[in-house]
C-alpha cells in the first residue's frame, strides 16, 4: 500500500478507518495524515424505506448510538427498533436538511440498478450535498459501481461518474465505496422475472454478500477522523467470479419461464432493458487508486452461498 497512506488507529471500540484524500489532490489513494476517531454521534441512512437500507440501520442500531432513518415509505419496523425516523422524498431537501441537523455522517445507498431514469442518481445527490451543507455534516458515505466512469457503455454507470464527481468536489469529506453486484432478494426477483439475455448470463462477477458490504459500511461509519475535506473512493469486491449464469444456479434462480413465479411480482418493462444494460459490467475493480475497503476495514468478505446454504462460521437459525 502506498506511503501517503496513513498507518490506521485500532481502539478496542472501533473498527479500522481511514483518513482523506485532500480534495486539491487527484489521487484518490493517497491520504492526508490526520488522527482518527470515534464518538457515538447520529448516523443518518437515505431511502431507509428501502430494504438494503432498512437491514443497514438495524445493523448500525446494534453498535449503540443515535440512528436516523430518512424515507418515504414504511419505516415502522425502524421506529419500533429504536431509530429516529423522519419522512421525505429524496428531492425535498428542506426536510432532508432539517433531519440531517446535528448527524455526523450521512449514509447515501442510492436507488441502484434498477432506477428508470438515470439522472435521478444525480439529482438525488445534488438535493442531498446541499442539504448537508446546510446542516453541517461532517462526512457523507456513499456507495457506487465498479466502472463508474464517463465513457461506461451503461447509463447507470455514466450517472454514477457523475455521482462521484459531484461528491468528490463536495466541501464535506466524502467516502466512495465501489460495491460489485450485491447479492440481495431484489435482485433474486429480479433476475428470475426480468430475463437476462445469454451472452450478459456469460458476464464474470465478483459477486458479494449483503451482510458483508453492511459490515463495511458500519466500519467506515465508526472510524471517524478529524479531518475536515477529503475524498476517498474503495473497492468492495466479493472474494470469487463466477458468471452471472453460474451466480443464477447457485443461489437457485430460475430464468422466466423455466421455474415458478409465485410470491414474485413481475416487474415493469423498462427493468429488463435497465438490467440488462448494467449487468454486462464490469463487476470488479482493477483501477490501481481505488484501495481494496476490506483491507481498510480489517474484514474478509465471504462467498455468495447457495440457495438455503449457511455460510462457513454463522450459525443457522
Amino acid at each position: 500500500m502506498s506511503s501517503c497512506v496513513v498507518d490506521l488507529l485500532r481502539t478496542p471500540s472501533c473498527h479500522d478507518g481511514a483518513s482523506y484524500v485532500p480534495k486539491d489532490d487527484s489521487r484518490r489513494g493517497s491520504v492526508e495524515q490526520a488522527p482518527l476517531v470515534c464518538r457515538i454521534v447520529p448516523v443518518l441512512v437515505t431511502s431507509a424505506h428501502r430494504s438494503l437500507e432498512r437491514r443497514l440501520v438495524l445493523r448500525l442500531l446494534e453498535e449503540g448510538g443515535e440512528v436516523r432513518a430518512y424515507g418515504h415509505g414504511d419505516t415502522s419496523v425502524l421506529r419500533a427498533a429504536g431509530a429516529f425516523v423522519a419522512s421525505g422524498t429524496p428531492d425535498d431537501e428542506g426536510r432532508l436538511d432539517a433531519a440531517c441537523t446535528d448527524v455526523h455522517t450521512v449514509v447515501h445507498v442510492g436507488t441502484g440498478l434498477l432506477t428508470q431514469d438515470p439522472d435521478d442518481l444525480i439529482r438525488d445527490v445534488e438535493v442531498l450535498l446541499r442539504a448537508v451543507a446546510g446542516a453541517q455534516v461532517r462526512r457523507v458515505i456513499a456507495l457506487s459501481l465498479p466502472g463508474a466512469v464517463a465513457t461506461a457503455r451503461d447509463p447507470i454507470r455514466r450517472a454514477m461518474a457523475e455521482v462521484e464527481q459531484r461528491l468528490a468536489d463536495a466541501a464535506v469529506p466524502t467516502v466512495v465505496i465501489r460495491a460489485s453486484l450485491v447479492a440481495t432478494p431484489g435482485l433474486a426477483d429480479a433476475l428470475a422475472t426480468a430475463g437476462v439475455d445469454p451472452d450478459t448470463q456469460r458476464t464474470p462477477v465478483a459477486a458479494v454478500r449483503a451482510e458483508d458490504l453492511l459490515e463495511l459500511i458500519v466500519a467506515f461509519d465508526q472510524a471517524r477522523s478529524r479531518s475536515a475535506s477529503g475524498h476517498l473512493v474503495v473497492s468492495a469486491d466479493g472474494p470469487e467470479r463466477l458468471t452471472i449464469a453460474e451466480l443464477m444456479e447457485r443461489q437457485g434462480i430460475e430464468a422466466p419461464g423455466q421455474g415458478s413465479l409465485v410470491g414474485r411480482r413481475l416487474p415493469p418493462a423498462w427493468v429488463a432493458e435497465r438490467l440488462d444494460e448494467a449487468l454486462r459490467g464490469p463487476w470488479w475493480n482493477d483501477d490501481p487508486v481505488v484501495f481494496d475497503g476490506w483491507g481498510f476495514a480489517g474484514f474478509e468478505p465471504r462467498p455468495v452461498p447457495g440457495a438455503g446454504e449457511t455460510p462457513p462460521g454463522e450459525a443457522s437459525t
